[in-house]
């Protein structure tokens, strides 16, 4: 390597300057995992093994974005197809082909490309819904497509940097979240059947809790005749414990007892005195 000098005198060579080594260092390696982290890992190995693994689909698309093939991730796809029905609560193949294709427009993205990860986890959380027949089915999608609008709505009211904006986003955000509430609810309602448990906890007087189902008379009253005095609150059912023919232990006082107070009284009887008013003459 040649440098400049000053007018006059020749180039003089200098030292080659090392250059910097382009590799970069090796890695600390990790610590082994601990006792307790290795007990946990595990247990979570042996929960996958016993999970039922979730549907997944194979998606391939063309030149043009649109989808190319889709399908199974192995040789059987009439075995897919069987789970595809299973999970969407149907015998035929119309209604979860046509799921799944709202599923496929919810994953796709503004360019136009389909994301495969977001597809598969959509069909993952509908299968963790568990409907047994079209309309559940029709619900669980619902929710996890509430569920993704919430997300990107959320994130959006992180990106913006005006109060307005911010506002509309997550006052969207928090209605598609409380939408996503009522989704779950509902769908547990219709899973059940549309039956509801209901716990009454009546306290009595003196303190004491009873928990039972409520029952209640044909006009709505609550339990039998005389005066009601629980506020007209349900009645648990209890049972009496036998009448004892032992006698009641004595109550003791917690004041020391004292000399009676002496009465005032006569030897003898008495008249009473007239209780009428005294006669006053009129003024003439």
């Amino acid at each position: 390597m040649l440098k400049a000098t000053p007018a006059g005198r020749p180039l003089e060579p200098q030292p080659h300057m090392a250059k910097k080594s382009d590799t970069k260092p090796a890695p600390t390696p990790l610590p082994p995992p601990s006792a307790t982290q290795q007990r946990a890992i595990a247990i979570a190995k042996q929960n996958l093994s016993d999970r039922i693994p979730r549907l997944t689909t194979s998606l391939e698309t063309d030149d043009k974005g649109g989808i190319a093939n889709i399908g199974a991730e192995h040789s059987d796809h009439d075995g897919w197809m069987a789970r595809m029905q299973d999970l969407f609560g149907s015998n035929g193949k119309n209604f979860p082909l046509s799921q799944l294709n709202q599923i496929l427009q919810v994953a796709r993205a503004a360019n136009g490309n389909y994301d495969k990860v977001k597809v598969n986890a959509l069909l993952a959380a509908v299968e963790g819904a568990k409907p047994t027949n079209e309309v559940q089915a029709m619900l669980a999608v619902q929710m996890v497509v509430t569920h993704e609008l919430a997300m990107q709505t959320a994130l959006r009211s992180m990106r913006v940097d005006q109060i307005p904006q911010f506002d509309a986003a997550g006052n969207m955000a928090v209605k598609l979240l409380r939408t996503f509430t009522m989704q779950v609810e509902a769908l547990a309602k219709l899973q059940r059947g549309g039956e509801q448990v209901v716990k009454v906890v009546h306290v009595h007087p003196g303190a004491q809790a009873i928990v039972g189902n409520v029952t209640t008379g044909a006009n709505g009253a609550t339990g039998g005749g005389g005066a009601n005095e629980n506020g007209n609150q349900p009645h648990a059912k209890a049972e009496l414990p036998a009448p004892s023919t032992a006698p009641m232990p004595q109550v003791w006082s917690p004041d020391a007892q004292r000399e009676l107070v002496p009465l005032a009284s006569s030897p003898g009887p008495e008249a009473l005195p007239d209780a009428r008013r005294g006669t006053r003459q009129r003024r003439a």
